[in-house]
């Protein structure tokens, strides 16, 4: 498996798909709330999770590469001074093989490149409250109380990440 950074219009297509097959079609979130005007925004950086190899009936790009299997984005921080990683998303079938460790570490590895300034960088996410045992595994603190958003209970969640 590979992550890679999205870098086309084809890539971000395959994100996006991605994102449709885990929050919309499985979690039943609203396609028209699922995305929004950060994903093209250019200080978002998407990611991509790829085999090595490709699945014969796959044809969403990078089909040649290795098949997608999992996404992720960093967004640029926000009003409380952290970047935010956020959308990660993995199909059903590559679930339970590291490809949300794989994600998580390249979007903590981009955010420390960018915005740690020779340093470590406090990363927030929001997690859905059923994975936010995966977020603990990977360091995350959860805080405050419980939201829904699109009808999905969600904590907030922080991490120190050093260079």
């Amino acid at each position: 498996m590979r992550i890679v950074r999205v870098t086309t219009s084809e890539q971000l297509a395959a994100a996006l798909a991605v994102r449709v097959e885990v929050f919309v079609d499985e979690q039943g979130v609203a396609l028209e709330a699922e995305h929004d005007a950060l994903d093209g925004a250019s200080s978002t950086v998407h990611v991509l999770a790829l085999t090595e190899e490709p699945r014969a009936e796959a044809s969403t790009p990078p089909a040649d590469q290795g098949e997608v299997v999992g996404t992720g984005r960093l967004l640029a921080p926000d009003d409380d001074g952290h970047p935010h990683i956020g959308r990660v998303a993995v199909v059903a079938r590559a679930r339970r093989t590291g490809v949300g460790k794989a994600l998580m570490d390249e979007l903590e590895r981009i955010a420390v490149e960018r915005y740690g300034s020779g340093g470590p960088v406090v990363v927030a996410l929001s997690a859905q409250v059923h994975a936010i045992p995966f977020y603990e595994r990977q360091g995350y603190t959860i805080a405050g109380e419980p939201y829904l958003d699109e009808g999905i209970w969600h904590r907030d969640a922080t991490k120190l990440v050093t260079p």
